[in-house]
């Protein structure tokens, strides 16, 4: 089992991305529809989809999103949240690194800080992959961790209570390999749960070079969805790529 299947579970869903509110959901969708200029009856493809909340919203407005999401359990909750809403995205369960994407999609969207978790080759043949899927001239946006700021303000160790429960997160980072490993504890029914970490960070300036070397072209860099600027205190980082040429070279930053 590879570290983040044994992250994800009910736990993180509950108290994490699966009890955001709506609003924010909404807030999400509006930004995307207005960056990528989505339109009813377009194509989306929702990568790392979780339990659906950004692909169950773009259906709501007449597009046709289509997530890829690994585990079944969240799958689940993703096609009874869609019946309850009365719409239907399609929802396909597996690894994002094995699972055909199909083509010709308007957009390809990675939300809520989901990239890193593979290798830095698995990573950039994801890129590959979400290339070859989008029509020419179509969008691809990341909403990720600015590894930049992660340094500025790294703490090696975090104390906090989610859902009443205390979760501690012991973490170093890897300066050669930009690497941020560590394991997140919580008491659980009287046991210790413990889960390893092994993130991979990524600097503006990094993703920057490796998609522009796999064929996109920078349009977008904010700082939040107020579109502010990008910069050294930016936590989480929104970009937004356009497909322009064939990839000219091996993706290295």
């Amino acid at each position: 089992m590879e570290w983040f299947e044994s992250l994800y579970d009910d736990f993180r869903q509950r108290t994490g991305f699966g009890n955001l509110p709506e609003d924010r959901t909404r807030s999400d969708v509006d930004f995307l529809v207005e960056e990528l200029s989505l339109q009813p009856g377009n194509r989306v493809l929702d990568l790392f989809s979780g339990t659906g909340r950004h692909s169950i919203e773009l259906a709501r407005r007449g597009i046709e999103a289509v997530g890829v999401e690994f585990r079944p359990e969240y799958v689940s909750i993703a096609e009874q949240r869609a019946k309850e809403a009365r719409v239907a995205p399609q929802f396909i369960m597996g690894d994002v690194r094995r699972v055909p994407f199909g083509s010709d999609y308007d957009a390809v969207i990675i939300m809520w800080m989901s990239f890193g978790y593979f290798s830095d080759d698995e990573d950039r043949a994801v890129i590959r992959k979400v290339h070859s899927s989008l029509r020419p001239g179509g969008h691809f946006f990341m909403e990720l961790l600015n590894r930049d700021y992660l340094l500025r303000h790294f703490t090696p160790r975090d104390e906090k209570l989610l859902g009443g429960v205390k979760v501690v997160e012991e973490r170093t980072f890897n300066v050669l390999t930009s690497r941020m490993d560590g394991t997140v504890c919580r008491e659980d029914a009287g046991k210790t749960v413990t889960r390893e970490t092994h993130w991979r960070l990524y600097s503006p300036h990094e993703l920057k070079n490796i998609l522009e070397a796999t064929g996109f072209r920078l349009v977008a860099a904010y700082g939040g969805l107020d579109r502010k600027q990008l910069d050294l205190e930016t936590r989480l980082m929104r970009l937004v790529f356009k497909k322009g040429c064939e990839p000219s070279g091996s993706g290295d930053a």
